[in-house]
């Protein structure tokens, strides 16, 4: 598989997946993070809350209100851990085809937290591109880079929860305009979600999806009984160095075949 060829040349994604003792690491940092902003916000849970296990976090009892208190600052692991992510094996075999220039952006190992039967805990329709055109903070960049998203399933139940997607419409301009929302410029979808046929993937704890930051995706509403954790990447990677190092995977490839 020519992962740069399925990201933009095929159907705008792929998958891969971590090994069992990867995921119980990302499992454990964010358990860590997740029982430490249950002792700020309900110091009693803590006991409880460790006991149950994040995936059940809805059955606890908790008297905050779950909307305002898991920001993006309180999901985002610690920047020193994209070293751990650098040293899997499937970043690992990312930089076999992409080069030494691939790299995780230093400032995204952002963990999400989808409870049963919430709709509220999703977001809508996008491609994350159109948060990078509304400069929302991701940064700048560099000159010759290109970029796609990770998204890795930590907590699931295929066919029940997941990331549903549109496969191909990273080849496609999709109607959009951005809205300023507490201070902070995001962008709206202009067109009819029910009417676009997508594809929820049945993804189970520790696989993954590589896409094109065109691609349109969104979340479902969680109809399984635990709840959806999952987190999100994003690889940096000189594009001339890509398509060359594409070209000659190829050349390797039909020569074999």
């Amino acid at each position: 598989m020519v992962i740069f060829d399925e990201i933009n040349d095929g159907v705008g994604f792929c998958l891969e997946g971590l090994t069992e003792t990867e995921l119980e690491f990302v499992r454990g940092r964010i358990t860590e993070q997740y029982l430490s902003r249950i002792g700020q916000l309900q110091p009693d849970l803590v006991p409880i809350a460790r006991e149950r296990g994040i995936a059940r976090y809805h059955t606890l009892p908790t008297t905050f209100d779950h909307g305002k208190s898991w920001p993006k600052a309180t999901r985002l692991l610690d920047p020193k851990y994209v070293a751990d992510f650098a040293r899997m094996g499937f970043f690992r075999r990312i930089q076999s085809q992409f080069g030494p220039s691939a790299i995780i952006s230093h400032d995204e190992l952002n963990w999400r937290l989808v409870r049963p039967n919430q709709p509220s805990d999703i977001g809508p329709m996008h491609a994350d591109k159109w948060f990078w055109d509304a400069g929302y903070g991701y940064g700048s960049m560099p000159a010759g880079y290109d970029r796609f998203k990770i998204w890795i399933a930590i907590h699931t139940e295929p066919g029940a929860n997941g990331l549903c997607v549109k496969p191909a419409s990273h080849r496609q301009e999709w109607k959009h305009h951005f809205e300023d929302k507490d201070g902070v410029r995001k962008p709206v979808f202009d067109e009819n979600p029910d009417a676009i046929e997508t594809e929820l993937l049945p993804l189970a704890a520790g696989k993954m999806v590589m896409f094109h930051d065109e691609l349109l995706h969104g979340g479902v509403v969680n109809r399984g009984s635990t709840c959806r954790v999952s987190i999100e990447l994003t690889v940096l990677f000189d594009r001339n160095d890509a398509l060359a190092r594409a070209a000659s995977l190829r050349e390797e490839m039909t020569a074999v075949a």
